[in-house]
This record gives structure tokens, sequence and C-alpha cells, in this order.
């Protein structure tokens, strides 16, 4: 079922809820035939059940692309996707770009759950470190 929520320049059509997050990944992109163009780093600035919002450097020109992230136990997640949009940011030096995951739900939920504690670990480290310097 679609939420719709109308604003003065805005509709939003997504079907799931986001979640803010700042994750740093690494990416690699694929072409329509699945030939590797391209590998860089980004961060994620939100998530949802279906897809996530990728910050970088350039602007991400593919048709897939795979998204991976080191969990809280030091190893690697992964998760599949394919490039939905791509725009310049109102940063005119950074890049979105809509991803919607692509693969089984239970593979695209361990990459979102992973992705949402890795940013908590890193959240409240800081945080830590900002209240005992003061």
């Amino acid at each position: 079922m679609s939420t719709v929520k109308h604003t003065e320049s805005f509709i939003e059509k997504r079907r799931h809820a986001r979640i803010n997050t700042l994750n740093l990944i690494g990416y690699i992109l694929y072409d329509k035939d699945r030939k590797k163009i391209d590998k860089g780093k980004g961060r994620t600035l939100n998530l949802s059940q279906s897809g996530a919002l990728l910050e970088t450097e350039k602007p991400l020109y593919g048709s897939y692309i795979v998204l991976m992230t080191i969990d809280l136990d030091g190893k690697r997640v992964k998760v599949k996707g394919r490039v939905a949009n791509t725009r310049q940011s109102e940063d005119k030096n950074l890049f979105l770009t809509g991803i919607e995951f692509l693969g089984s739900k239970d593979e695209q939920l361990s990459a979102i759950v992973a992705f949402i504690k890795a940013y908590h670990r890193r959240k409240y480290a800081s945080q830590r470190v900002q209240e005992s310097n003061s």
C-alpha cells in the first residue's frame, strides 16, 4: 500500500518509511549487462525496506549496484540494488542516487539491520567521546 504525503512542491510516493542514517559505504557499479564499470565510496542518507538514498562525489550512471559495509562483528555486509535515479544535490559538489534493493527480502532486511546497527554504534561512540571531552 502506497503512502502519499502532499507538500507544496513534493508528493511522497514511497512504499516504505525512511530512516535517516549516515553510513559510510563502498559500492560497485555495473552496467545493464552486469559488467563492472565503476567503484567508489559514499554514504547512505536514509534507508527503507526497499531502498536507500546514496550520496557520492560523482553521479552514478549505471544499472545495478552493490553496497558494502562492515557489520558489528567485522563481517562484510552486501546488498544488491538497481539504480533508480541520480541527481545533483543542493550542494552542487555532491550527487544523490536512489537505490532500489534487489534480491530476497531476507537478504535485504539483514543488510538494512546491519547498516542501522553500524550507524547507531558510530553515533553513540561519537557522543560518548564528546561527553568525555566535556
